[in-house]
């Protein structure tokens, strides 16, 4: 057997040239001097070292022709030196081997891409005529992260088509697929862990049996907005919610807002007759499905006597809302807490809901709020040590400053844009603590309970009602209560049309 310091020195020396190996006359000579008993073993070693000295086997290319390293294809096109190309690998092939992500991701300046995959080991060989080789910044990311960030599609909805194409092992059989994702002209099948470089644009989102005509250098992204008319309608819709729903998921007994997008309640009378045939025809963009109403949902103390009321004795057991169709597939794009009404959106399109909820789409909101004057401090205040109110104001000035804070909040609350009372106001009673005055409020923020919480405990007032009326171009001024609408193409538009809040860079001391 090999002993233990030649077995160290053949993988020194096998770290060291990686492609040249050691022979055994070089042991002999390094061992024989300080060795002499050990003719035994070093005999045996000779034999081990033989073989390790056997040249490594050469790889071919489809065509049959002889393979190169990938560093000295780097040098040939021109992207780095030989030397680069080996440092960059070595650091990445240093980083892996610790299983530390966080630290790879923080301290790989540049990472090697092969045939959009990245390189983390030295050794690799490629064909002679190689050419898919690049450098990026940074460690790859995931492909749906990268399709969420240029705008394609939600993470979610990513990851739903790759696992959906990962399904199958023959490209023939995506025709079948409604969606398909391709990476630079090829279709991705590996599933949902696929990653890309971070500056990756060659994205496309096809149908299964319209597939691309290969690799296009000038590939240019279509926006979401810009997509045609018949892919995208119907992704989006706006309910006018009453109250007594949550915008949410159902809990405490509460009923979820969704429950009122059915087909009975769709508002088209703001559409031609051309316009609404793609809403009323059964195989339209809009899935309804079936599903089983609890049967005391209905008649939860939060939904208003005027809702139960309109509903028939039967429609009130459980037996008879089995066969009730409800929208699918879409989640709420914000909250509207139980107590409010007005614009609350659904959308099945992921890059929608991050542009209407994400922190600076800059995507203005309009609220009505009637307030009376606040009398004392609730419970809840007593708990979170609010002992009490500050006296009513008409001056709405405060709301416009920076630096207002809540109650046991950390961060400041972003100014409002338009903050002023109506001049409709109505006394309604009789004396000065029972008025009721009405403001309207634009604003960028939609923190819970927001507003409720501003006037009670800046402004000294307490809402008695609040409707929201628009959010962005999205009004529901012709949409009764309780029903619900598609967006419009131009409402579409608009909302990408606004500009984001872009943050200053804060100066370094």
């Amino acid at each position: 057997m090999m002993s233990s310091t030649l077995r160290m020195v053949v993988a020194r020396h096998r770290l060291l040239r990686p492609h040249v190996f050691m022979s055994c006359r070089i042991a002999m000579a390094h061992f024989g001097s300080s060795a002499p008993n050990r003719q035994r073993p070093l005999k045996h070693a000779s034999i081990h070292a033989e073989k390790i000295a056997r040249p490594m086997p050469k790889e071919y290319d489809e065509q049959g022709r002889e393979k190169v390293s990938l560093t000295e294809r780097m040098e040939e096109l021109g992207l780095c030196s030989q030397r680069r190309a080996n440092e960059m690998l070595e650091e990445a092939e240093h980083f892996i081997s610790l299983n530390r992500p966080e630290i790879m991701k923080e301290q790989l300046e540049e990472v090697i891409y092969l045939k959009c995959k990245a390189v983390y080991r030295r050794g690799v060989t490629v064909s002679p005529d190689e050419t898919d080789i690049e450098i990026h910044p940074g460690t790859p990311i995931r492909l749906s992260k990268r399709m969420s960030e240029l705008g394609m599609c939600s993470r979610r909805e990513a990851a739903a088509i790759l696992k959906a194409a990962g399904e199958f092992a023959d490209e023939r059989y995506l025709k079948n697929l409604k969606k398909v994702i391709y990476l630079r002209g090829k279709p991705v099948m590996d599933g949902a862990a696929v990653k890309v470089p971070p500056t990756e644009k060659h994205i496309e989102i096809r149908s299964g049996d319209d597939p691309p005509e290969g690799e296009s250098k000038e590939f240019v992204l279509v926006p979401y907005e810009n997509r045609p008319w018949e892919e995208i309608r119907g992704d989006t819709i706006v309910l006018n919610k009453p109250i007594g729903y949550v915008s949410g998921q159902e809990e405490h007994q509460h009923v979820p807002a969704v429950r009122l997008l059915t087909r009975d309640r769709i508002h088209l009378d703001y559409l031609d007759e051309k316009e609404r045939q793609p809403f009323h025809h059964k195989s339209s963009d809009l899935h309804f499905d079936k599903w089983k109403f609890a049967g005391y949902d209905m008649m939860a103390n939060s939904v208003p006597k005027h809702i139960r009321d309109t509903l028939r004795e039967d429609e009130l057991k459980e037996k008879s809302r089995v066969n009730v169709e409800t929208l699918t597939g879409y989640a709420v794009a914000g909250r509207l807490d139980i107590d409010s009404t007005g614009v609350l959106i659904f959308t099945r399109a992921g890059i929608m809901a991050r542009r209407l909820i994400e922190p600076n789409s800059g995507i203005q909101k309009e609220y009505i709020v009637k307030v009376q004057p606040a009398v004392r401090p609730t419970e809840w205040e007593h708990e979170m040590g609010l002992t009490r109110l500050p006296p009513p104001t008409k001056d709405l000035s405060v709301l416009l400053k920076k630096g207002n804070r809540l109650l046991n909040q950390p961060k400041s609350l972003k100014p409002l844009k338009v903050a002023e009372w109506l001049e409709d106001d109505q006394n309604e009673g009789g004396r000065e603590d029972e008025q009721t005055l009405t403001m309207r409020l634009v604003m960028v923020q939609g923190k819970k309970r927001q507003i409720r919480r501003m006037c009670r405990e800046l402004l000294g007032w307490h809402v008695v009602g609040l409707v929201r009326t628009s959010i962005g171009p999205v009004r529901i001024d012709t949409v009764p209560e309780g029903k619900w609408r598609p967006l419009t193409q131009r409402e579409v538009k608009a909302i990408f049309e606004e500009q984001p809040n872009t943050k200053k860079p804060k100066r370094r001391r």
